[in-house]
């Protein structure tokens, strides 16, 4: 794992955790670190990456967490 990331990536990661959290009180982590890594597929972050930095902020927020990577993927309106 990489220790700099790009700003725009950071607050991607902190707005899609934020927004998950605002619509259905609980972090989908698998489906918010999908929506991250579209965002920013040009940084070429590995989605496990992704996925513990979600996890990382959602236990930071205090928030309920799943892990349903079989939910459907509905991009955050940018």
């Amino acid at each position: 794992m990489r220790l700099a990331y790009s700003s725009k990536f950071k607050s991607d990661l902190s707005r899609s955790v934020h927004s998950a959290l605002g619509k259905s009180g609980i972090i989908n982590v698998p489906l918010v670190a999908e929506e991250v890594r579209k965002l920013n597929e040009i940084e070429n972050i590995a989605l496990e990456d992704i996925e513990s930095m979600v996890l990382d902020l959602a236990q930071l927020l205090g928030a309920p967490i799943e892990f349903d990577s079989l939910a459907i993927y509905v991009p955050a309106a940018v």
